[in-house]
């Protein structure tokens, strides 16, 4: 059977549930959005980066589901905003890769 759009909830707070989080039914689909861009902004991501990644069009949708851990991430945002290139999260690289061979 499909899974329908407003049965995530539902099985995200049964699983929360039987995992034994407290207040499971306070949990939706709306905690992991903001769960995933909390934790990308903490590891550095730029928005640009997190927009592309997660398929946010549109800035606003976007910055509400950010919180600011440090009182100088507005303007960090605010300055990978204006950048014009998009730079994705570093990844590590192993030693002799991309030397030729």
């Amino acid at each position: 059977m499909p899974l329908h759009r407003d049965s995530i909830t539902a099985l995200l707070r049964d699983i929360f549930q039987q995992a034994g989080l407290p207040e499971a039914d306070r949990y939706s689909s709306h905690s992991l959005r903001r769960g995933f861009a909390t934790w990308a902004n903490a590891n550095r991501w730029d928005v640009k980066s997190l927009m592309e990644y997660v398929g946010w069009k549109d800035v606003h949708s976007a910055l509400r589901y950010l919180d600011a851990p440090d009182p100088f991430a507005q303007r960090r945002i605010e300055q990978d905003l204006n950048k014009t290139q998009l730079i994705p999260p570093a990844l590590p690289v192993r030693l002799g890769e991309g030397e030729g061979g």
